[in-house]
């Protein structure tokens, strides 16, 4: 049994690597070749705390994966991650545990591809500038994998706590080759962004829709509760709308739940997933005047996907620690 620590993740995966896997996953599960697996959540209100465990099946990869991942935003305030998280990789043949990973550079990984494989298929060619909501570990991976798949010149960053914005800035300005700035308002990332990107676990909309711009295209990551939301109505309203799947979407997006409830949005008017976008059964945006969104709560066969690149390419290069638990 292979165990990958953060560090030895760091050197096997990148990020043009993870939005190909990611790509041919979505391209499996439009085309109904993956195993629908239910997660299970469990919500621990008095510690402030989320429990998700998360299986999938990728026949095409051979791989069979489980995550056990946690949120507790409170973490932050005592300098400790708001998500953690472990990953199982079995053969789906045996049943054999073939590794054990840290499913926090996985997570963020897994998530920030497919902010940049979402902004590949419905964001304008010439967007030129990136704004982010929140300062997190899946923020950075976002702006990574939108300067993969964009020719992005600049970015802007808010966070509601000053310093995280500041320090984000600091480091990503050291891995992107383009500014990245603080934008002293909510109104100041949107109203200049072609790319807008909320991974935040603020349970109120971050920014008003009528700031957006024609031809934007918003990644909306941050929320996972059927009863908060990060975007507002508005938002909802003036977008052509795409999910990563319908079960997860209309169970636990508030962003979405909530106007449907309000009655001023209906689920019909969901485009489509992005894995038909993918394969062309749906449209993607159809002009560089609309704004369009994507929505995504997380599906096991991102962690899946990202756990059996990560494998297979610390096998190839001889990263990892092997034991023996018999």
């Amino acid at each position: 049994m292979l165990i990958l620590s953060r560090a030895d993740l760091d050197k096997v995966l990148t990020m043009p690597q993870m939005i190909a896997a990611l790509e041919e996953a979505f391209k499996d599960l439009a085309l109904g070749k993956t195993m629908k697996i239910p997660r299970l959540t469990v919500s621990l209100p008095e510690e402030g705390g989320w429990m998700g465990l998360m299986p999938a099946y990728l026949p095409a990869q051979g791989a069979f994966s489980t995550k056990q991942v946690t949120v507790y935003d409170v973490n932050l305030a005592k300098g400790l991650p708001a998500i953690m998280a472990t990953v199982l990789l079995n053969d789906p043949v045996t049943g054999e545990v073939l590794s054990i990973m840290d499913g926090g550079l996985i997570t963020a990984m897994r998530t920030g591809g497919l902010g940049g494989l979402a902004a590949k298929y419905l964001s304008r060619r010439d967007s030129h500038v990136a704004g982010i909501f929140g300062a997190g570990v899946q923020a950075r991976t976002q702006l990574r994998a939108l300067a993969e798949v964009r020719p992005i010149e600049r970015a802007m960053v808010y966070d509601n706590v000053p310093a995280r914005g500041k320090k984000f800035v600091e480091e990503m300005s050291k891995v992107v080759p383009f500014p990245v700035e603080i934008a002293d308002s909510p109104g100041a990332a949107v109203k200049s962004a072609d790319i807008v990107t909320t991974v935040t676990p603020s349970e109120q909309p971050v920014f008003d829709g009528h700031d957006i711009r024609p031809g934007t295209h918003v990644n909306a990551f941050g929320n996972y509760k059927p009863t908060k939301r990060e975007l507002d109505t508005e938002t909802i309203l003036r977008s052509g709308v795409y999910i990563d799947s319908e079960e997860g979407s209309l169970e636990e997006s508030g962003d979405l739940l909530l106007p449907i409830r309000e009655g001023k949005f209906r689920r019909e008017g969901i485009r489509g997933t992005l894995g038909e976008v993918i394969l062309g059964s749906k449209p993607g945006r159809t002009s560089d005047s609309e704004i369009t969104l994507f929505k995504s709560v997380g599906l096991g066969i991102q962690d899946c996907a990202a756990a059996s690149l990560a494998y297979k390419s610390a096998v190839k290069s001889g990263v990892g620690k092997n034991v023996d638990l018999s």
